[in-house]
C-alpha cells in the first residue's frame, strides 16, 4: 500500500500550543529584535516570541525554527542583528532551561529506571524495571560538555 509520506516535524499554526499567559515571563516581556522590513513571512514580534517558547519547550533550533515557519539562518542572522541582545539573551535562556529539564529527566531516569513492558511472540508477559547506567554517564558527560551561557569570553580565550 502506497502512502503519502508527513512530515510530523513541523506543526500547522492552528496544532501549536499557546503562548504561555503568565505576564512575568520572560518570553512575553523581552524586547524583539526590530524588523527591517514587513513581510508577512518575516521575523515580527510574535513570531520571535513563539521561536523562544518553543526553545525552550524543545531545545532543538532546527525543530523550533520549522515550527514557526522560518530557516534557521534567517534566525541565527536575526540574533545577531542590531537591537536583538534581549531576543539573544532570551534565546540562550530559553536553551539554557531546555537543556537542564533534558539533564534532569536523564539522570532522573537513569537513579530511578523505568518500566518497559515485556512481550513474547507478541503477547505481553509482564513489565520489567530497568536501570540505565549508560544514559547516567551521557548525562554527566553532557553536562561537563555544556557552554556557560554566563560566561564571558575575552578575546584570545579558546
Amino acid at each position: 500500500m502506497l502512502g503519502i509520506a508527513r512530515d510530523t516535524r513541523r506543526m500547522t499554526h492552528a496544532s501549536e500550543p499557546a503562548l504561555p499567559a503568565d505576564p512575568d515571563d520572560y518570553v512575553l516581556t523581552f524586547k524583539p529584535a526590530p524588523s527591517l522590513t514587513s513581510r508577512h513571512d518575516g521575523w515580527s514580534e510574535e513570531r520571535q516570541r513563539r521561536l523562544v517558547w518553543l526553545l525552550r519547550e524543545y531545545g532543538v533550533v532546527s525543530r523550533a525554527v520549522g515550527m514557526v515557519g522560518c530557516s534557521a539562518q534567517s534566525a541565527y542572522r536575526l540574533r545577531t542583528r542590531p537591537g536583538a541582545e534581549e531576543f539573544a539573551a532570551a534565546w540562550d535562556r530559553a536553551l539554557t532551561e531546555a537543556r537542564d529539564r533534558a539533564f534532569d529527566l536523564a539522570v532522573d531516569r537513569a537513579s530511578n529506571g523505568v518500566s518497559v513492558p515485556r512481550f513474547y511472540r507478541g503477547n505481553y508477559t509482564g513489565m520489567s524495571h530497568r536501570y540505565d547506567n549508560r544514559l547516567a554517564m551521557a548525562a554527566l558527560n553532557a553536562a561537563d560538555r555544556a557552554p556557560r551561557i554566563d560566561r564571558k569570553v575575552y578575546k584570545g580565550e579558546k
